[in-house]
């Protein structure tokens, strides 16, 4: 017999999905449903709505509420319907066979089918009264005699082997918003202790979460390789296969991608879209495959003229699928369209900044727009847009407007991340109104937040950048324009150039008498293979 899980809106379809849970329960059917959480207590809710989504046949208890999450971008209220009906889009991707997919609409009595979205018509829908149970014996007999309906069968769970510190941990994280501070600390302490722990693996998003929300990357770098090496020695359950494209797609590339190690980040954004491809997980293909045109456009900003429109066209073919894909999975005004919105601004900047052409800047503020109507005000990637609108005020020279809106993310204090990288793009704004001090002092404080998080590449940038306006502060070494132009000619690398800057600083100062001129090719090559 399946097992069914029961999708409806707390605010006005609990009646309903009461009723519908005790009729199917006295004729049999193993029902999952959120009125069990309190006995259940799952060590993460989300993965709990993925697992019934996923594994066993959807009941939607059609009503206002919950049509409105399906349709429209309500992303303040109502998170947990709107998340579940994410999900339904996904269950329904791929399915075309209204016989073979398994959700099955429940609307109340005279219900006017034909005002149910496109993605729900096609599908076998039943009525029932939650008064007289009316419908119910339909209903029942629909799901008994469609017991090869995919998605319906009831999976098998191995005992299990995770200790109960860990698991109480992990409920207490779930418990917390990530960006408070015991977040962090009890992610931190999870991965210390939960070295081969396959609970910590399935709780993958709650502790990397908190782990992003703090900017934290050498922990996201240790929760995901441990995480990847527990999956590798573990025999996975039915459903476990689109976890390791999570991991890839959501942590590695993350990682790696703050590491400036772009080559590879590339590489592991594909590598997680294909796995989740082969598992049919297409909202982490889809974030793969936004994933890996984000690392093409920090290609494209750090390649020369003709790598940089080559990476821009990998970026923008990447872009458009991304689109397309999140389009047709949560609807053309959810937040991750959003997202692609304000990659596809940044993106534009990218050209603004290669071509000249102001059309170009106005379609990039005209994406911005796009994205700021669709993204929830507050969240991190809200705060990253805002830092994108004054990077366009500065492409723009509205120096003082683009002050005003990191200004706002700084005051804020939510997202060390982001906090680091606006003080750096509000130094930018300072430069272009000619007040060098004010940039110093942001570049400062940029570069030692994004020291303290253990963003070296971004750390060494503003190193460098303060550096060319005046060096006196960061090093005794005295600088000149031509040493400046010499090692940037050397490298690309910031990391490499204050490298050798220090090296040649340390071995001055064990020298006796006047300083030797430096000889920055050696040094460079020296601190490269070092």
């Amino acid at each position: 017999m399946n097992g069914l899980f029961i999708s409806y809106s707390n605010s006005d379809g609990g009646a309903v999905a009461s009723a519908l849970v005790a009729g199917l329960r006295s004729r049999g059917f193993d029902v999952w449903w959120d009125g069990d959480l309190l006995s259940v207590r799952p060590l993460a809710i989300t993965s709990w709505m993925e697992e019934g989504f996923r594994d066993r046949t959807v009941l939607v208890v059609v009503s206002p509420d919950y049509l409105k999450a399906l349709e429209s971008n309500d992303f303040v209220e109502r998170k947990g319907i709107r998340y579940e009906a994410r999900l339904l889009r996904h269950k329904l991707y791929h399915h075309s066979e209204a016989y073979r997919c398994g959700v099955v609409p429940v609307v109340p009595p005279r219900f006017d089918k034909n005002l149910l979205p496109a993605v729900l018509q096609p599908l076998v829908i039943h009525t029932f009264d939650p008064d007289t149970g009316a419908g119910i014996e339909v209903l029942a007999k629909a799901l008994t005699s469609a017991g090869g309906v995919e998605g319906g069968v009831t999976m098998s769970v191995e005992p299990s082997t995770t200790s109960p510190t860990v698991r109480e941990m992990l409920r207490d994280l779930e418990d917390l918003d990530p960006a408070e501070p015991a977040a962090h600390a009890l992610a931190s302490r999870l991965v210390e202790i939960g070295e081969g722990d396959i609970e910590l693996a399935r709780s993958f998003d709650s502790v990397v979460g908190a782990a992003k929300a703090h900017g934290d990357v050498d922990l996201v770098r240790r929760t995901s390789e441990m995480c990847l090496r527990t999956l590798s020695a573990t025999e996975r359950l039915r459903g476990e296969g689109p976890l390791e494209a999570k991991i890839l797609v959501e942590g590695q590339a993350w990682y790696l991608l703050r590491e400036h190690r772009l080559v590879r980040a590339a590489a592991v954004a594909e590598e997680g879209t294909k796995i989740a491809e082969k598992y049919r997980d297409v909202y982490t293909a889809a974030r793969g495959i936004l994933c890996h045109a984000t690392v093409f456009l920090r290609m494209a900003a750090e390649g020369v003229a003709f790598d940089r429109d080559f990476y821009l066209r990998k970026s923008e073919l990447l872009l458009l699928q991304a689109i397309d894909r999140f389009s047709t999975i949560s609807g053309c005004a959810s937040e991750e369209i959003g997202m692609c919105a304000s990659l596809c601004a940044e993106w534009w900047l990218s050209r603004y900044k290669q071509s000249g052409d102001r059309t170009d800047l106005l379609v990039a503020m005209q994406k911005a727009k796009t994205a700021e109507a669709l993204l929830p005000p507050g969240g991190e990637r809200y705060s990253w847009l805002m830092v994108l609108r004054a990077r366009l005020c500065h492409a723009a020279r509205k120096y003082n407007d683009g002050k005003e809106l990191v200004t706002d993310v700084i005051e804020a204090d939510a997202y060390p991340e982001v906090v680091a990288r606006s003080h750096q793009v509000r130094a930018e704004l300072s430069l272009g109104s000619r007040d060098k001090a004010s940039a110093v002092r942001d570049l400062l404080v940029a570069e030692e937040k994004f020291r303290a998080l253990g963003y070296d590449y971004a750390a060494a940038t503003c190193w460098w950048s303060i550096a060319r306006l005046d060096p006196a502060r960061i090093t005794d070494v005295r600088l000149t324009a031509a040493d400046i132009d010499e090692l940037d000619d050397l490298t690309p690398d910031p990391r490499a150039r204050r490298r050798a800057v220090l090296e040649y600083e340390r071995a001055s100062a064990r020298r006796f008498g006047r300083r030797c001129p430096p000889d920055w090719r050696f040094l460079v090559d020296r601190v490269r293979y070092a």
